[in-house]
C-alpha cells in the first residue's frame, strides 16, 4: 500500500475518533449480530457482491477502526477476529453522513434498525459510492414522494408512478404505518416478503427495485408493469381451458420454485394474481406474499386479517399454520372459480363463500354417464360443455380435504390434463406450420377439450370414428412437460393483452364464443 493511502487511513480514524459526532448511547448499540459456523457456511454459497476494509465502532476499544465487511445479496458481513457477524439489510434504513474538521473529512453511511445502527465510513470517495450504491438496492430508503410522483391507481393500495428526476416509469405499492400497529404479525409478512424478492428471482414474482419508508407509510417500488388482476379477468370474461391450465402450471412452477427455498405463498387467491399486460404471452404475477415461520402456540387469528377465508386449507383450523401444501388447496379453489365463472362471489361475499365440492362430483358422474341434466341453466351449460374430465381429476386432487392425499406439486406438473393440452398446442402448431392463420379466441373456444379420460368414456359409449383420427397420449408421455420453462406459450397468439385493454371486446368475444358452442 502506497505511503499516501495509509496517511489517508490514518487520517479517517483520526478524525472519527477525534470529532466524536456521535453519542456514546448511540455507539454502544450495534444492531450485528453474530453468526454460527453452518449459517455462515449457507452464506458462501450465494455470490460475494462487495468486500473491503471499512472503519467502524470497535467497542471493545471504543474507537473507530478498521474492520473487514462484505456484503452478499440482503446481508452485510462483519469479519473482526475469527467472529462473523451479520445484518439483513432489507430490515434497515440507510443514511449518508459527512463528518468534516477543516480540511479533513470522510464519507459514511450509518445502517439503522430498531436494535441499533452500525457505522461504515471509507478512506476513498469512489469506495463510498460504490458501497453506496450497492447497499441501496437492499435498504430503505426516505423521502419517496420528493423522488416520485404517483398517477393512476391500478389496484387496491398499488399504483403506477414516475421519478422526477428522469420520467422513468415504475409501480409502487403502498402501505399505511398504523395498519403495521394494529396487526404486527402483517407487518412481519410484509417484511418477509421483501427479504424473499431481494433474494430470489422469478418470472412470476414481481422484480424489486427500492423500499421507501416514512412515519405514515412503507413504499416498496417495482419494476413498471400493467395488469388485471385475474378475479376481474374471470368476471369479465370466461377463461378457456388452454389459458386456465396456463395459469395452473405457472402457478404450480412458482410453488416449486418457492418451496425449494423452504418459503410459500400463504395467501393465494384471484385477487393477488395480477396479468402481465405488457407481455405479449400469458403470464402473471403473484402478488402479497405472506410467508410467516411459525412457531409453537403462534397464534392464527391474524391470517383471517390478511387472507379471504374461503381459500384457507381446511386444516388451518385444525391448527396448521399455512404452508406450501395448503398453497396447493387455495390453487384448488382458484381452478374451481376459473373452471366455473358463474360461481365466483363479488368481493364483499368472499369470506362467507364455501365452493360446492358436490358440483365436481355430479359433474364427473355425468360426463361419464352422459346424461344431460335439464336443470342446468344454459350458461352453466355451455360452460360445463367445455371441462373435461382430465381438468376435473386435478380440481378434486388439489381440493383434497387431507393434507397428506392431496396432490403434491410434482404429480401436479405432471397430470394429464398438462399432457392433454400440449397435445391440443401441438395439433394448433401443425395449422401455424402450414401458414394458415392461427386460430382466434373464438376458435380456440371451439376446439373443446379432447382429454384422454374423454376419449376413453366415448369409446366406450358410442362407436364412432372419431377416436381413430385423436391418437389419446399415453402415461410415458408425462415427460414431455417440462419442469422449467413454460409449456403452453403458444397462447401468446390469442393477444391476451388485449382482452384486458377493452371491455368491450371482451363481451363480444364472449358473445360469439357463445354462439358457437350453443
Amino acid at each position: 500500500m502506497k505511503s499516501s493511502d495509509h496517511q489517508q487511513q490514518n487520517s479517517v480514524g483520526w478524525l472519527l475518533n477525534l470529532v466524536g459526532k456521535f453519542s456514546p448511547k448511540d455507539l454502544e448499540k450495534s444492531n450485528l449480530k453474530e453468526i454460527g459456523e453452518e449459517y455462515m457456511k449457507k452464506i458462501l454459497l450465494y455470490p460475494q457482491l462487495q468486500s473491503g476494509n471499512v472503519f467502524s465502532y470497535n467497542q471493545q476499544k471504543q474507537e473507530f477502526s478498521e474492520k473487514l465487511f462484505h456484503i452478499y445479496p440482503n446481508i452485510l458481513i462483519c469479519q473482526h477476529d475469527k467472529i462473523h457477524t451479520h445484518l439483513i439489510l432489507s430490515n434497515c434504513s440507510i443514511q449518508k453522513e459527512l463528518i468534516q474538521y477543516k480540511e479533513a473529512k470522510t464519507y459514511g453511511l450509518i445502517i439503522s434498525n430498531n436494535l441499533g445502527n452500525t457505522y461504515l465510513f471509507f478512506s476513498q470517495f469512489i469506495q463510498y459510492r460504490n458501497w453506496y450504491k450497492l447497499m441501496k438496492q437492499y435498504c430503505k430508503l426516505n423521502d419517496f414522494f420528493g423522488k416520485y410522483k404517483l398517477t393512476d391507481r391500478m389496484l387496491p393500495g398499488i399504483y403506477q408512478c414516475y421519478k422526477k428526476s428522469n420520467n422513468a416509469q415504475f409501480t409502487v405499492q403502498i402501505y399505511k404505518m398504523e395498519d403495521f400497529e394494529q396487526w404486527p404479525e402483517i407487518e412481519e409478512v410484509v417484511h418477509n416478503e421483501i427479504q424473499m424478492l431481494r433474494s430470489i428471482k422469478h418470472s412470476n414474482l414481481l422484480q424489486l427495485r427500492r423500499v421507501y419508508e416514512d412515519d405514515s407509510y412503507l413504499f416498496i417500488l417495482y419494476e413498471h408493469f400493467k395488469g388485471e388482476s385475474l378475479y376481474n379477468l374471470i368476471l369479465t370474461n370466461p377463461l378457456h381451458e388452454v389459458q386456465i391450465a396456463s395459469i395452473v402450471y405457472q402457478i404450480l412452477q412458482l410453488l416449486k420454485f418457492l418451496d425449494k427455498h423452504q418459503f410459500y405463498h400463504g395467501n393465494l387467491n384471484p385477487l393477488n394474481i395480477i396479468i402481465n399486460s405488457n407481455n405479449q404471452l400469458l403470464q402473471i404475477f403473484l402478488i402479497n406474499l405472506s410467508f410467516k415461520q411459525y412457531r409453537i402456540n403462534d397464534k392464527l387469528d391474524w391470517i383471517l386479517n390478511r387472507q379471504i377465508e374461503g381459500f384457507i386449507a381446511p386444516e388451518f383450523y385444525n391448527g396448521v399454520p399455512p404452508n406450501i401444501t395448503s398453497d396447493l388447496y387455495s390453487l384448488g379453489v382458484l381452478l374451481y372459480f376459473m373452471t366455473f365463472p358463474t360461481q365466483l362471489p363479488s368481493e364483499k361475499h368472499f369470506d362467507k363463500y364455501e365452493i360446492d365440492t358436490t358440483k365436481i362430483q355430479r359433474l364427473l358422474q355425468k360426463k361419464l354417464s352422459q346424461i344431460p341434466n335439464d336443470a342446468t341453466s344454459p350458461l352453466d351449460k355451455s360452460i360445463e360443455k367445455n371441462i373435461s374430465l382430465s381438468e376435473l381429476d386435478l380440481l378434486s386432487k388439489l381440493l383434497e380435504t387431507i393434507p397428506k392425499q392431496r396432490i403434491t406439486i410434482s404429480d401436479g406438473m405432471k397430470h394429464h390434463w398438462f399432457v392433454n393440452i400440449k397435445s391440443k398446442i401441438k395439433q394448433l402448431n401443425v395449422v401455424k406450420k402450414k401458414k394458415v392463420e392461427l386460430p382466434s379466441l373464438r376458435t380456440i373456444i371451439e376446439l373443446r377439450s379432447q382429454s384422454e379420460l374423454d376419449l376413453k368414456v366415448q369409446s366406450q359409449l358410442s362407436n364412432n370414428r372419431r377416436q381413430s383420427r385423436l391418437a389419446p397420449i399415453q402415461v410415458d408421455d408425462f415427460d414431455v412437460v417440462p419442469d422449467e420453462g413454460h409449456p403452453l406459450e403458444q397462447v401468446a397468439d390469442l393477444d391476451f393483452c388485449q382482452l384486458l385493454r377493452s371491455s368491450t371486446q371482451l363481451r363480444k368475444m364472449q358473445t360469439l364464443s357463445n354462439k358457437s358452442i350453443g
